[in-house]
Order: C-alpha cells, then sequence, then structure tokens
C-alpha cells in the first residue's frame, strides 16, 4: 500500500484555527505550543506565524498591511509575502468569518487536531528512521538511539501552555499532599527512623550520599534497595562497581545474615543454604533490576529508565555511584588534562538524573558520590547545584566511640544540605552500625548524647 505521509492533515482545522486568528489573535496565548511547521498548507504556517508576531507585539488589528509587513521582515517568509495580495488576504478574511470559532475552547478543540496530525506525520517519520537503523547491521547502541529518536518525538508533542489561576489547583494539590501524609510522614521512610526526621525519599527528589572510598557507601544504597524492596517498591538500580555477579554475593548476604565471605567461598551449613534458597525465592516475586554499567553517560542510564518503567513500572531510582573522571558521566575515559570537561559532564548527568528522571517521569532519586579526605563532596558544586538532599557517611574514631558509647555505633551519618526540611550543625550526627561481611546498616541500638559530660 502506498502511503503519503502528507495526507495526515485536517485541512478543515487548520483553516479554522487562522480564521479564528483573524477575528481573535490574542487567542494564540492559548496555543503556544503550536508552531507554523505544524501546519501541512505553507499559507496556513505562515499566516499563523504573522498573527503570533503581531499578538506578540500588542498589534490587535490583523489586516492585510500587519501581515504583509511580518511577512516581508523576515527572509524565508518573503517569497508568501509576495503569493499574497492585498486582495486575496482581505478575501480570505472576509471568507474566515464563517468558520471562526468564538470562543477558547472551541478554538483549542482546532489547534488540538492540528497537533494530533502533526505528531502522527512526525512519528510516522521517526518510526520510519527506526525502521532503517533496524536493517543497518553497523549500528552501534541501537536500543538507545531508537529510545532517543522516539522520545524526542513524544517530548516535541508533550509540553503544555496551560496556565491554570492558582484558586483554580489550590483544592487538587492540597488533596494531594493529604494523600501523601503516611503515619506522620510526607514520603517513602529511610531504614533509619531517626533520619526520617530530616528527609524521606520522595518521587520527584534526588538524594545523595557521599563517603570516602571504601567507606560503604554502596552498602548503604543496598540496604535502603532492600528495605525498599521490603515494602513492594518497584527498584532499579544502575551500578557502575560491581557486576551483577558481586552485588548479588552481597544481596545475598544482606538478606540471609551469612557473612559475605562465606557466601563466596561456599562455606556455609544446609541450614544456611535453606535462607539462601528462601533469599531466591522472595527475590523472585519482587520488582528488582540490577544493571551493571562501567561507564555512566546520561543517554544510557536514560533508556535504561525508561525500558524499566515500562516493562516493571520502576518508582525508584538507585545510581551507584555519580563521580567523575574516565569511568564516570560519561566521562568514556576523560583523564586529567580533560578536568573541565569531565566536570561539565557531572553536572550534565546529575542535573538529568535529578530534571529529567525524577523531575518529569516522577522517580524517587537516590545516589552516591565520593566525599574527599576533608569529607566534602568530590565535584560537590555540581553536585549541591541539583541534589535535594546530601548525606554523609563517616567512620567514627575510637575516641568517639568510647565517647558514645559502643552501643551507639560504629558510623556518623549527617545531613549536610537539605531543600526539603531541617540541616544539621556541624556537631549533630545519627549513630549507625555498620558490619561489612553481613553488608549491614542499621540505626544504632542507642543514640549518643550530645550534652552528655565526657
Amino acid at each position: 500500500m502506498n502511503v503519503n505521509v502528507n495526507d495526515i492533515k485536517s485541512t478543515e482545522s487548520e483553516a479554522g484555527v487562522i480564521s479564528t486568528l483573524f477575528i481573535h489573535p490574542e487567542f494564540c496565548f492559548h496555543s503556544e505550543n503550536l508552531k507554523p511547521r505544524h501546519f501541512t498548507d505553507p499559507e496556513n504556517a505562515c499566516l499563523y506565524y504573522a498573527i503570533t508576531e503581531l499578538a506578540k507585539n500588542n498589534v490587535e488589528k490583523v489586516d492585510p498591511y500587519n501581515l504583509m509587513n511580518v511577512l516581508n521582515s523576515k527572509e524565508n517568509m518573503k517569497k508568501w509575502a509576495e503569493e499574497f495580495t492585498p486582495g486575496k488576504l482581505n478575501e480570505l478574511m472576509e471568507m474566515s468569518r464563517m468558520v471562526a470559532r468564538s470562543s477558547v475552547a472551541e478554538y483549542m478543540l482546532a489547534v488540538n487536531n492540528v497537533l494530533d496530525k502533526a505528531f502522527r506525520r512526525d512519528a510516522y517519520k521517526k518510526l520510519a528512521e527506526c525502521q532503517n537503523l533496524c536493517f543497518s547491521e553497523n549500528e552501534d547502541h541501537i536500543e538507545e538511539k531508537i529510545y532517543n529518536i522516539l522520545d524526542g518525538v513524544l517530548m516535541d508533542y508533550s509540553s503544555t501552555n496551560e496556565l491554570p489561576a492558582y484558586k483554580d489547583v489550590v483544592d487538587e494539590l492540597w488533596q494531594e499532599i493529604v494523600d501523601r501524609q503516611n503515619n506522620g510522614m510526607a514520603g517513602v521512610p529511610f531504614k533509619f527512623p531517626a533520619l526520617n526526621n530530616y528527609v524521606q525519599l520522595e518521587a520527584g527528589e534526588l538524594v545523595i550520599v557521599g563517603a570516602n572510598a571504601k567507606q560503604g557507601k554502596s552498602m548503604f544504597l543496598l540496604n535502603e534497595a532492600v528495605d525498599l524492596l521490603k515494602r513492594d517498591y518497584s527498584v532499579l538500580y544502575l551500578d557502575s562497581e560491581l557486576s551483577s555477579r558481586m552485588f548479588t554475593q552481597r544481596l545475598m548476604s544482606n538478606l540471609t545474615g551469612i557473612e559475605y565471605s562465606r557466601i563466596c567461598s561456599g562455606q556455609y551449613t544446609a541450614e544456611e543454604n535453606d535462607r539462601l534458597e528462601r533469599a531466591r525465592s522472595w527475590l523472585k516475586t519482587r520488582k528488582f533490576t540490577h544493571k551493571y554499567m562501567p561507564i555512566f553517560d546520561p543517554n544510557g542510564i536514560y533508556a535504561a529508565a525508561k525500558k524499566s518503567i515500562h516493562s516493571q513500572g520502576t518508582q525508584v531510582l538507585i545510581i551507584d555511584y555519580f563521580k567523575g573522571g574516565g569511568s564516570g558521566a560519561g566521562g568514556g575515559g576523560v583523564g586529567s588534562d580533560d578536568a573541565f570537561a569531565t566536570y561539565q559532564q557531572l553536572g550534565r548527568l546529575v542535573d538529568m538524573v535529578k530534571n529529567v528522571l525524577c523531575g518529569d517521569m516522577g522517580l524517587i532519586g537516590l545516589g552516591a558520590a565520593q566525599t574527599t579526605s576533608t569529607g566534602k563532596l568530590a565535584d560537590s558544586a555540581k553536585i549541591a547545584r541539583n541534589a535535594s538532599t546530601i548525606l554523609t557517611i563517616e567512620n567514627k574514631t575510637p575516641q568517639e566511640i568510647s565517647q558514645d558509647g559502643i552501643e551507639c555505633g560504629n558510623k556518623k551519618l549527617r545531613v549536610v544540605l537539605n531543600r526539603n526540611g531541617e540541616q544539621m550543625s556541624s556537631d549533630e550526627y545519627i549513630d549507625l552500625q555498620f558490619n561489612g561481611n553481613l553488608v549491614s546498616y542499621k540505626q544504632a541500638a542507642k543514640q549518643h548524647d550530645p550534652n552528655a559530660p565526657y
């Protein structure tokens, strides 16, 4: 069957839009997402451009003279200005009175129909591009390219220009606030009750945990992932550090309470093997994906998140971890000579995760980043600019363990930046108990007393 994509159109709706704007040019402010390229008739496209330009410049009268002035002022419109004569424009404007819509609601019906046909044409063309990719044996990363092609056209048509008065949305917003109230919390609780007094995990927000190298960042994220799975959340875990096999060894240790070293070596009892089998069976009931991505790049993360959302309704995205340098932020081998470029790449990566994946797609975001020897996040400006909350984890010194008491654990968790709640002072912290061989983080049995005499 021979198909002409330009046959996907609504001549009546295009004429309805232009006719209405001749009479009510101010209506164009209700359809700013409609562009000249969305029209199939070039004359309609030019007239739409000219009328909207007049409206933007507060010219209330649409007449042949004003239209011709606008068209003659833009180089690529001049040829159409030559096609239009004052007589032809007067005739069009006179005929428009018969089909012009008198209300914004009627006008928007025509606008939406024009947009619908434009979307169908663009989608058809983009799908043809995807089809060509499928037949090309030399294409790499075809899945990412197809996601980007299709998401591009979806994003082009997903914007809205509605600007409702606050009085019209306040009831709906308040109901959303009430619906999110859950046992005194506005979000999803962390595993550690004391932390929930400062922040909870929320859709649209990104919480980042910082720690020095080999100080338990990844194990903290794993503990949170397990806690979320126990709460029946769907989780996507993107990991630049551990293969899925190594991650599974840690995960099984956490779930069973069997030492990581014995799981790796196979030195466990029959009873412990039963525990491992039960853990495996339980994991099969969870909506969970772990993907090893030794090099993070925005396109790869975006494609993975979109695929996971479609396949298992992902609600939580965990990034282990945000970093500059050769294997992070899309560095692709960026070395120290390109430190500025790497810094910029990291900023774009964190921005994309926070604002596109968490913000636009409504995911709960949790990630990690490395701290410097002074306890600050590496590349902190780029991360802090986008993170909703930043936590840091530090080992307690022997003196602090002695002062706080053994029941107060061996780790300090601090809230150092918080856009959604209370922030800690420099001497405040939450006491955690960490056991690396059991891949276990718990809130310590007792929280230290900052006023206790030492």
